[in-house]
């Protein structure tokens, strides 16, 4: 079977040239730039069990992207790809999303059946999922949603469905009258948040080209066969992380959450103190900008490392090149923005003048990246040399104890205190 990526590359082509999308290209990987919202989409695409968010004001074309790529990846017409999402709003019932009880179990033929039957949805079963406008559902729908992408199936009625390996999407206009908040375990659970933005002056020009119905657009995009898409984790898996890249996910992890004075050095268990409140003003590392756990109220879960790893493999799949830290540095901020809130005291300063979030958490992935690779490498080599018993743990500790870094203090040498 033919790579399908190459199919995969003429769709991105086929977007552009019917003007079915025409973002900005927003990314640079290497010399490569890409619009975000568009291979985030793809990347998710080649996975399964991960969720991505596309966040932005109504008309972004976030709704229309998803089901054109469903329309794609899945070989079937665009109205087939609509009717597989959710729409949120607060009279959207339990029922009306997953399933609702079959009546035609109480008649005298099946009455002797034991187990309640369940007649499932379409979106219950398809393995490409969309929650379109989610903010839309209150707290309890959203709890709904939290549990799907947490046990990776659905129960309703005391009975349980197996969508098996499915693709996440979710849709997200900012604050209105008929939005809710939405929950930070939910957040948690979405691999990445990608800003959708309205077409610029340049893009309505291209958009106006477009004199044909969407449907009608939608049916010349090229399609993946069943075979094609069931192989894309497969191919995604091949790639593979060096060992530079697995170092910086890992000390980026570390860098958003150490706090010297945290219980069990994890600001999330702390009650009813953040940074924020001031938990780190008599830290030694406040006000260090070269520290960021400070900078950051929340710390970040084990998930985080997770998505990290699986979606630097999916854009280096998609771009065909090395799965190396040019690509974890742009793809990083997108995983981690949502998931974390930046200190006003430095969002509200310039450059972010208090919008800025995802700027100001890119530019902090970029500081940890470039300080694993550089002021730390020394470190780490101590570090990784004790481990592997290549030399003596106490003077490695000794050693370690001369760098002012939070991972050397709060991690290389308390590990390495337990090995000894």
């Amino acid at each position: 079977m033919p790579d399908p990526r190459k199919k995969i590359q003429h769709l991105v082509s086929a977007l552009e040239e019917l003007r079915l999308h025409v973002g900005r290209k927003d990314v640079a990987i290497g010399i490569q730039k890409v619009n975000a919202m568009l291979y985030f989409s793809l990347a998710n695409a080649c996975l399964r069990g991960r969720c991505v968010l596309l966040y932005g004001g109504i008309g972004a074309n976030k709704t229309t992207l998803v089901n054109l790529l469903a329309s794609s990846f899945l070989s079937m017409d665009l109205e087939e790809a609509e009717d597989l999402m959710v729409t949120g709003h607060p009279e959207q019932t339990e029922e009306k999303i997953v399933g609702f009880l079959d009546p035609r179990q109480w008649t005298a033929a099946s009455a002797a059946a034991e187990s309640t039957q369940v007649l499932w949805t379409k979106w219950a079963k398809s393995n490409w999922k969309l929650i379109n406008e989610i903010n839309r559902f209150p707290s309890g729908k959203q709890n709904l949603f939290l549990e799907i992408l947490q046990k990776r199936k659905i129960s309703y009625a005391g009975q349980v469905y197996l969508p098996g390996d499915t693709c996440y999407f979710a849709t997200m206009n900012p604050e209105l009258s008929a939005t809710y908040p939405m929950d930070e375990a939910l957040l948690d659970r979405i691999s990445a948040c990608v800003p959708a933005a309205q077409p610029d002056f340049l893009a309505g020009l291209l958009l106006s080209e477009r004199e044909r119905e969407l449907s009608d657009l939608a049916r010349m995009l090229p399609r993946l066969t069943p075979q094609e898409f069931s192989s894309l984790p497969e191919k995604v898996a091949e790639k593979t992380l060096d060992s530079q890249v697995e170092l910086s996910i890992l000390s980026l992890i570390r860098d958003f959450t150490l706090c010297e004075r945290a219980p069990a050095f994890d600001k999330t268990q702390l009650s009813g103190s953040k940074p924020s409140l001031g938990l780190c003003s008599g830290c030694h590392y406040h006000n260090n900008p070269e520290a960021i756990c400070w900078q950051i109220d929340e710390g970040l879960s084990d998930r985080v490392r997770q998505d990290l790893r699986i979606f630097c493999r999916a854009f280096a799949y998609l771009l065909d090149r090395e799965a190396d830290l040019e690509v974890l540095k742009a793809i990083a901020p997108y995983i981690i923005w949502h998931r974390v809130t930046s200190l006003r005291s430095i969002l509200d300063r310039p450059p972010y003048y208090g919008v800025g979030k995802l700027a100001h958490v890119a530019m902090l992935v970029e500081k940890s990246i470039n300080r694993t690779m550089n002021e730390r490498s020394e470190m780490n080599m101590i570090f990784s040399r004790a481990v592997d018993g290549e030399t003596d743990i106490t003077q490695a500790i000794e050693a370690l104890s001369t760098f002012d870094d939070p991972v050397s203090r709060l991690d290389f040498i308390p590990a390495l205190e337990q090995l000894r």
